[in-house]
């Protein structure tokens, strides 16, 4: 609880951050494809289903101003949601992440279209990792509900994009340093930036 109350305090930090002069704000949603594997059962892989990607990046160009290669230089952070389920047991899993990220704008003479790389570190939260066991035995599901804190675990993402005036197509890649086994997806999102 006390993580979920300190995300809030940023968000609403943030939100009043990128409202500054040349900063911006991006909202994304996209499909979330796992490049690293599921959990091993006798019968075989507890394979993932492609799943999605949501998210929120804001950024400022603190050189904006600048004529040098820097100009193109930006820094931000980056709040996402991903969500899977399981071909066998159809248990859901969700990861909420949230990052430190670099921006650069490539010096491009055609305009409004911009190419950029993007890259972040930061903390994710998620109940499970793409190996980690199920937690339902079987059906039906038990009665009682059972709550599991979410593990904490670094991570890290690269992407590269192209946005043409208020629209931005990003395929990335991030990776979450999750126990046992890393938990690695592939996304390719679209978003409206503003």
């Amino acid at each position: 609880m006390r993580a979920l109350k300190l995300m809030c305090i940023c968000v609403a930090a943030l939100t009043f951050a990128t409202h500054a002069k040349d900063t911006y704000s991006a909202f994304s949603v996209g499909f979330a494809m796992p490049m690293s594997s599921a959990a091993h059962t006798p019968t075989g892989d507890k394979v993932l289903r492609t799943g999605w990607d949501g998210g929120w990046t804001f950024f400022g160009f603190p050189f904006a101003k600048s004529e040098s290669a820097l100009s193109g230089l930006a820094f931000g952070g980056k709040i996402n949601y991903c969500r899977w389920l399981r071909d066998s047991t159809f248990k859901e899993l969700t990861i909420l992440g949230t990052q430190a990220i670099v921006r650069y704008y490539a010096p491009l003479p055609v305009k409004p279209i911009g190419l950029f790389i993007q890259g972040g570190l930061g903390m994710f939260i998620g109940e499970h990792g793409f190996s980690d066991p199920d937690t339902i035995p079987g059906y039906p599901p038990p009665a009682d509900l059972i709550v599991t804190e979410g593990k904490k675990s670094l991570g890290m993402s690269l992407s590269i994009g192209m946005d043409w005036d208020v629209l931005e197509i990003s395929p990335g890649l991030t990776i979450v340093l999750t126990p046992e086994k890393s938990s690695a997806w592939f996304s390719l999102s679209a978003a409206m930036k503003f």
